[in-house]
């Protein structure tokens, strides 16, 4: 009878429990580590270095356009064995039945996925989404054995001010002994101290101070390097300034295009590495800082551990040349095709629109100033005051054919100030928010996107009305997406995203190849190559500052209440 072990991986161990570099050897046997040393092996493995499978600490797989299973399959190859999802983005779609749907699409693949339960949904009271996920639901969803968290509490004010719904929260997650993750954009002082109370973790730092201030008040700080969100070159510092086993690395958002050329936390590890950070702390900032965050077995190597393991080449530069998921070798090699998602489609519900429905009528002389929603890059956007003009509807004559043509709020494409709308797109009352917007660069046509952070009702914008009922009109046809309107071939440039107008059950390579193409599209019209169409796709969002537009209407964050479009006298 044999002793041998089913695995024997050798090279030099990355050990993030000490922090060293150490030639070794880890036995595997039933999917678990047995020993850290040599033993006879059915099959035997040797790279360079032997790191633990990489742990992104928090992420939303929806940003992605593609479906739980399809992100495995991209991310599973460059050593990323495990995430921690909110599927926030869900549940404004779908409320608690798309968290359920989503766990149980994770059990077709090898990626470990561990969920938070979905905190703020809706996120606030100022748009209209399609599902709400109250207390006793999350009460029950905290049950699910796949659940590590309270996902991040994006009601700030609500946990300041004592909402009792959003302290029932807490609570309930407390009682189950779960971490509660944060979303404190910019908040300081005595703010922080008060919510420090609650929250045990945030990702939303953009400046050392704010990261630094947090890790003082006992949060742990997440390091997010995403698609819009690119905060690491910022707030790297930190790792030699505090304890860094008290910070980890996440993702947050990231778009497919970004998946396919340079992977998930993957991507964070090798970035951290080229702004310094040692290569043994920089992969501990993505396995055992997040294991012990959320209490998971994984992100480590160590006799009882899961086997998750990744060999690689050249631990400096990330190079993978093996990964093991539960001591399984290279699990997604020949692995047969997910099953279709149980996820629902036929989500995006509202009526046809036109011109006028997107449009702002004014009955006075022009130009009129207005308070324009500035997109500055990433997630962020400023107040700003602009002059519009006003003109006739079709931006033709003062006369049209069936009569009067009325005049409206009109885009200063040389400004950049362009007009924007929301439209509430899950079967509600319908509302559309007008507004403008000033930073997305479109010379001619129209975008838009059923990617709306977090309600995701359509967000669309152009130079003209017309243009964006266009594209909010092809966007209700193929059941969600983002599409590209440009009037110089008169054609319409889209991904469509069926899986609750946010995602796609098509091959990662398929969904890439789609969204390409709308890139372009929206280049070709203007839009700025540097996340141009994810800008678009927060500028909804109404819980971080400073000016969002909702389907309700124009929103000042800080005053976390609607404002005037139009400036007074």
């Amino acid at each position: 009878m044999s002793d041998a072990v089913d695995l024997l991986v050798r090279g030099t161990l990355v050990n993030v429990n000490t922090g060293r570099l150490e030639e070794g050897a880890v036995a595997v046997e039933d999917g678990e580590i047995v020993a850290l040393a040599e033993r006879p092996a059915d099959r035997e493995i040797e790279g360079a270095y032997v790191a633990p499978g990489l742990i992104d600490a928090h992420m939303h797989v929806e940003s992605s356009m593609v479906t739980l299973p399809r992100y495995g399959e991209a991310v599973v190859p460059r050593g990323v064995t495990s995430v921690v999802h909110d599927p926030h983005e869900l549940a404004n779609v779908l409320g608690a039945e798309g968290i359920r749907n989503v766990v149980a699409d994770a059990r077709h693949t090898p990626l470990k996925a561990r969920f938070g339960v979905s905190s703020s949904v809706p996120a606030s009271h100022l748009q209209d989404g399609g599902a709400t996920v109250g207390v006793e639901a999350v009460r029950e969803l905290l049950g699910l054995d796949e659940v590590v968290a309270l996902a991040e509490v994006m009601n700030i004010p609500g946990l300041l001010a004592g909402d009792e719904s959003v302290h029932a929260k807490v609570r309930a997650a407390r009682e189950r002994g779960l971490t509660v993750d944060g979303h404190a954009p910019r908040v300081t002082g005595d703010d922080l101290q008060a919510v420090a109370r609650y929250l045990d973790t945030d990702h939303e730092s953009i400046s050392l101070a704010e990261a630094r201030e947090k890790v003082r008040a006992g949060l742990r700080v997440y390091l997010r390097e995403g698609s819009s969100s690119k905060n690491l070159a910022d707030l790297v510092d930190l790792v030699d300034e505090v304890d860094s086993r008290r910070l980890s690395l996440c993702s947050d958002d990231r778009d497919v295009t970004d998946l396919v050329d340079e992977g998930g936390v993957d991507h964070a590890v090798r970035a951290a590495i080229d702004h310094g950070v040692d290569p043994v702390e920089a992969v501990q900032l993505a396995t055992i800082n997040t294991a012990e965050a959320y209490d998971l077995p994984f992100g480590r190597i160590e006799p009882g551990a899961p086997a998750d393991l990744v060999v690689l080449s050249d631990l400096e530069s990330w190079s993978v040349e093996h990964v093991v998921v539960d001591g399984v070798v290279d699990p997604t090699e020949g692995r047969a095709e997910p099953p279709t998602s149980e996820l629902a489609t036929d989500t995006v519900r509202f009526d046809p629109v036109d011109a006028a429905d997107l449009a702002v009528e004014h009955d006075g002389d022009g130009p009129v100033t207005v308070r324009v929603v500035d997109a500055v890059g990433g997630i962020q956007t400023a107040r700003m005051e602009a002059e519009v003009p006003v003109g006739p509807l079709s931006g033709g004559s003062e006369k049209n054919e069936v009569g009067d043509d009325p005049h409206v709020l009109r885009a200063d494409a040389d400004a950049d100030v362009l007009p924007m709308a929301v439209i509430e797109r899950h079967g509600g009352d319908g509302g559309i928010g007008r507004g403008f917007v000033h930073g997305l660069g479109l010379d001619r046509g129209a975008v838009g996107s059923t990617i709306a952070h977090d309600a995701h009702n359509c967000i669309v914008a152009g130079t003209d009305h017309a243009a964006m009922a266009r594209v909010a009109n092809h966007l209700r046809e193929v059941e969600g997406g983002v599409a590209v309107y440009d009037p110089e071939s008169d054609s319409v440039t889209s991904l469509a995203l069926p899986v609750a107008g946010l995602m796609s059950d098509e091959p990662l390579a398929t969904v890439a190849d789609e969204f390409a193409a709308v890139e372009s599209a929206a280049e070709a019209v203007g839009v700025d190559p540097e996340g141009g169409l994810m800008e678009l796709s927060f500028l909804a969002l109404e819980v971080i500052p400073e000016y969002r537009l909702t389907n309700s209407g124009l929103v000042d964050v800080a005053a976390f209440d609607y404002v005037d479009l139009v400036v007074e006298g």
